[in-house]
């Protein structure tokens, strides 16, 4: 992968919520969109990075030895950058960051 680009940041966070909840299916809901443009992502962020991220199909769901490196690399990333959002929206006297909630 070259420079990173916004849409770059947009594939690693679609490639983060497959791999965490798992496959495609379970990332549909979290991303809010269809299992097929999750698929376009996939394997446009493939594609520019390189290699292979994960195995799917009708075996199921399963990162690949270099796709769960690149995770844990990704998390790391987007980690630092969050933060840093956060900071620049501190100095800006400005309340920022993220805001989870649970519901039963």
């Amino acid at each position: 992968m070259r420079r990173v680009m916004d849409i770059d940041l947009r594939l690693l966070r679609v490639f983060v919520a497959v791999a965490e909840a798992g496959g495609y299916s379970g990332a549909q809901t979290t991303l809010n969109i269809g299992s097929s443009t999750i698929s376009l992502h996939m394997s446009d962020l493939e594609e520019r990075i390189g290699f292979r991220l994960c195995d799917r199909g009708r075996h199921g769901f399963r990162l690949t030895e270099r796709g769960r490196l690149a995770y844990e690399e990704i998390k790391r990333v987007l980690t630092t950058l969050d933060d840093f959002t956060g900071r620049m929206a501190g100095l800006r006297k400005r309340l920022a960051g993220k805001l989870l909630l649970g519901m039963v």
